[in-house]
């Protein structure tokens, strides 16, 4: 059996990476590997090296052993666009800025260049997927439904299309930020009294869709892991201490799902579905390449780490460089 390693790039202490380490660490003739993307400042971290003879790169693995980035057979590129935790006196702006943009790039382009082996998700299409404009058109044309949505920073547009539903409407940030998290809101009329804050920057305003059932799809691979979810809150990640259960999507959801991911170009994603009052039809809300599953498998007892694994385990497999 040949031997295959598979790296998980992802900010120190990552939870997620730890325990699907562990979970590999269950399979013959597999080493799991973690580079701590957020600590490769100020360490031997990177090594790239192109010339007449060829090219090579090396990283650093948590733990300070070299990796060749050419011997690995998958990688799971998971959370990647964090600051370097960098040696203490570094603090002139430029100087953080340079050193965050060079090891992003330089780790981004060694792996680009020498990695053979299978993406989960590949960087390029996985970047392109975050973006919730191109998410919604791809559910829409996969044949979901998908709540009338309008993207502005135009305070005549967004108030137009509040009022003619009803006020009905829910808005969420089109990207966000890691320094703080924000929930969806139903629109209120604080939010849209301000011309100066709307014109900021666009955000998303969506048809609110009635219902407190919701449903996340975990997507690994060809394989999908459901679970229902019930909460009247409209964002339920505030509270926590609601119902999960697992649930079995209908075919035609499941194969509109697979559609969407192979659209996207994506090997895994978590999917938010919401339940409307019918209960017939499921709405798309949106995708997350890299979204979280460790909670939603200790709220419903579905075993994802374990399938997560096995489904890194089996790229890995199919893709011995």
């Amino acid at each position: 059996m040949p031997h295959r390693t598979v790296a998980i790039c992802s900010i120190a202490g990552d939870p997620h990476a730890r325990a699907v380490r562990e979970a590999l660490r269950t399979y013959p003739g597999v080493t799991c590997v973690l580079i701590d993307t957020d600590r490769l400042a100020g360490t031997d971290g990177l090594t790239w090296l192109d010339s007449d003879l060829g090219g090579s790169a090396t990283v650093l693995s948590e733990g300070g052993t070299p990796v060749r980035i050419h011997d690995l057979a998958a990688i799971w590129w998971r959370r990647v666009e964090f600051a370097q935790h960098l040696p203490e006196g570094i603090t002139a702006p430029a100087h953080v800025d340079l050193i965050n943009n060079d090891v992003n790039a330089a780790l981004l382009g060694a792996l680009l260049t020498e990695f053979r082996g299978a993406w989960v998700n590949d960087p390029t299409p996985g970047r392109l997927a975050e973006n919730k404009l191109v998410q919604l058109r791809a559910a829409r044309a996969a044949g979901l439904r998908v709540p009338d949505t309008l993207v502005s920073q135009d305070p005549a547009a967004i108030r137009r299309f509040c009022a003619e539903r009803d006020g009905r409407v829910v808005i969420k940030p089109v990207r966000g930020t890691i320094h703080a998290p924000l929930v969806t809101q139903v629109i209120t009329a604080e939010h849209l009294a301000s011309d100066e804050a709307l014109r900021l920057c666009p955000a998303i305003y969506q048809a609110f869709v009635p219902g407190n059932r919701h449903i996340r799809a975990h997507i690994f691979g060809d394989t999908i892991y459901a679970v229902q979810i019930e909460s009247d809150d409209l964002d339920w990640r505030a509270n926590l201490g609601i119902p999960f259960r697992p649930v079995t999507l209908a075919p035609a959801v499941h194969d509109r799902l697979l559609a969407i991911t192979r659209a996207l170009g994506l090997r895994m994603g978590v999917v938010d579905l919401k339940l409307d009052d019918d209960g017939e039809e499921p709405v798309w809300l949106e995708i997350n390449p890299q979204g979280q599953f460790l909670f939603a498998e200790g709220l419903s007892g579905l075993e994802l780490t374990a399938a997560f694994a096995r489904f890194l385990y089996d790229e890995a497999a199919g893709n011995q460089p």
